[in-house]
């Protein structure tokens, strides 16, 4: 298993992220940005700890024996809501909408869970997100 992730950028408004994931051993790869630890993601200049994030821009590129084992991201809660299905190579662009929106479903948390669910060996993918903090 191989797993490398950089914040890039940690800023009042925007958190910007970078993921390879490299499977091994038939182990899926998972990671949570958690909004609320300060590591992952910082107070704003107010002190004020974000309540959501929101997808902001993504690009990503998946390299998956399977295409039914692609990468996903979704907004956390008791019943996680899938935000991003990502196969192959593209870029998307939510800005001009104020950015994909957590829908805030029963027992939201605000934070994000990225899942490669691939169990090939070999497969890869590279995910960089371009976040919003929202804090009300």
């Amino acid at each position: 298993m191989t797993q490398v992730v950089k914040k890039l950028f940690d800023g009042e408004r925007k958190l910007i992220y970078y993921f390879n994931f490299t499977i091994a051993s038939t182990t899926a790869e998972n990671y949570e940005i958690d909004v609320t630890d300060a590591a992952k993601c910082a107070l704003n200049s107010k002190g004020q700890q974000a309540k959501a994030l929101t997808i902001n821009k993504a690009w990503w590129s998946v390299n998956n024996s399977a295409t039914t084992k692609p990468l996903k991201l979704f907004y956390e809660a008791s019943a996680d809501d899938l935000a991003l299905t990502c196969n192959f190579a593209d870029d998307q662009d939510w800005s001009t909408i104020g950015g994909l929106k957590n829908p805030r479903s029963s027992g939201f948390t605000g934070s994000i869970k990225v899942n490669f669910s691939s169990v090939t060996n070999d497969d890869t993918a590279t995910l960089v997100l371009e976040l919003i903090k929202d804090y009300s």
